[in-house]
């Protein structure tokens, strides 16, 4: 059987849970999950409260996710 692809989506950051490590994210919808950032992962510059970011979702799995990339803020 082949291998599924993960879901990516865009969310917002709304609570840190373990700084540089653990995220709460939200997604425009309001669903909200844990946001796990690797450890080779990009990292945040300064306070990563309400940040876009881009995200994987497991197919299996919609209650937790990887943090992939950090979006640029808007105006």
């Amino acid at each position: 059987m082949p291998e599924r692809p993960p879901i990516q989506a865009v969310g917002r950051i709304v609570e840190i849970v373990e700084d540089g490590r653990l995220y709460r994210v939200e997604m425009a919808n309001g669903y909200r999950a844990y946001a796990v950032l690797a450890k080779e992962g990009p990292r945040p510059e300064g306070d990563a409260t309400g940040r876009a970011v881009g995200l994987e979702y497991s197919p299996f799995d919609m209650s937790r996710c990887h943090l992939v990339s950090w979006l640029p803020e808007g105006p």
